[in-house]
């Protein structure tokens, strides 16, 4: 049972699907969309906003006949409580590994670009532990937390892009539409699973005000970032080229770090720049924390999840150890998305478009 004061309006939600994709993949994507299809990135960034949007419109339309359900009783009242449940249960893991994923990847970039003697333990313990905190206090406060941040950030963000503008070589962009058809589809996965985490949109249903509005507000923050990521994509290509772009593990700060502010006014906007984005990843490690706990307690049937938000972190962490290098982890990070990646997020919300449409069929 949800409690009354633990709702969001339909603008917070927006905020929530707009900040929680954003973190890694803002930095490392323009690199390998110039691996990929390289001065095109761009064009696969908007198809894979386009699908986005399908994938929206398909929870959505779901999460609406079923608001006061939820993702995991939705499941069951659709397919059965044995067949619900098995097909919830690799959400879990999904989410579980994601966080952890996300966690370390934040530990080896933060050590790599800030904290070079602090030991990874000491970086990843405090953002869990801090993240913890702000999920046990329900959506709301999450939330609230997000709007805090989402100003702060976009100011931030319209002015380094202003600052970059007049800098950049925007013939480094052609050729245009000169690649492989194979390629292009292939890039289009890349930019659809940079913006994972939108599909907490399911989980979310049961916690929002006015559930027929949630179409309209998560398509315009999905649309918002798609242009987020496809200014940052050019900016990279204009600035660097595409061979040097391909070449770099993190071409966004590459690009931050190249900046030369008009008069000097700020020095190091790099770290700056960084704190910011410890503010982005933050937001989403703290939706996917509470993504799993959600699931979780659903599976497990504990009523509250501030419970289950503890039980799993010591697990987190330990997933979070596996990989021994940062290019373990994003290796590791791609195996998730190839088994788990494309289940929850293409084929769970396709599968139960369907049985929703044939079960209000059948009256």
């Amino acid at each position: 049972m949800v409690p009354n004061d633990d709702k969001i309006s339909t603008f917070q939600l927006g905020l929530i699907i707009y900040l929680t994709p954003i973190g890694v993949g803002i930095f490392t994507l323009p690199a390998v969309l110039a691996k990929d299809v390289e001065t095109n990135g761009w064009i696969s960034l908007i198809l894979g906003g386009l699908f986005c949007m399908l994938i929206i419109y398909f929870i959505s339309d779901v999460g609406k006949k079923y608001s006061n359900l939820g993702l995991v009783e939705t499941l069951k009242f659709l397919f059965g409580k044995v067949l619900g449940t098995i097909l919830a249960f690799p959400v879990f893991i999904y989410y579980i590994v994601f966080t952890a994923m996300e966690i370390r990847i934040f530990g080896e970039t933060t050590k790599m670009y800030l904290l070079f003697k602090t030991p990874l333990e000491y970086i990843m313990i405090p953002i869990l532990i801090l993240a913890m905190i702000l999920t046990r206090n329900g959506i709301e406060s999450i939330a609230r937390f997000f709007e805090a941040a989402f100003f702060l950030i976009a100011f931030t963000l319209f002015l380094v892009i202003l600052i970059y503008l007049p800098k950049s070589d925007y013939s480094n962009l052609l050729p245009i539409l000169r690649v492989e058809p194979l390629k292009l589809i292939k890039s289009v996965s890349d930019s659809l699973f940079s913006l994972s985490g939108f599909e907490v949109l399911f989980l979310l249903f049961p916690f929002i005000r006015r559930p027929e509005k949630a179409l309209r507000s998560s398509l315009i923050a999905i649309s918002f970032i798609t242009i987020l990521y496809v200014v940052v994509f050019i900016q990279c290509i204009a600035r660097f080229g595409v061979d040097y772009t391909s070449t770099l593990l993190y071409p966004t700060l590459s690009l931050i770090k190249s900046s030369d502010i008009p008069g000097a006014f700020i020095e190091g906007i790099e770290g700056l720049l960084f704190s910011l984005w410890i503010v982005l990843i933050f937001t989403t490690i703290v939706m996917l924390i509470f993504a799993y706990s959600i699931v979780g307690s659903n599976l497990i049937k504990q009523k509250e999840i501030k419970h289950t938000v503890i039980l799993f972190l010591p697990m987190i962490y330990v997933i979070s150890l596996i990989p021994d290098s940062i290019a373990e982890t994003f290796e590791f990070t791609d195996k998730l998305v190839i088994f788990l990646g494309y289940y929850t997020i293409i084929a769970l919300p396709i599968l139960m478009f369907i049985a929703s449409k044939i079960k209000g069929a059948r009256g």
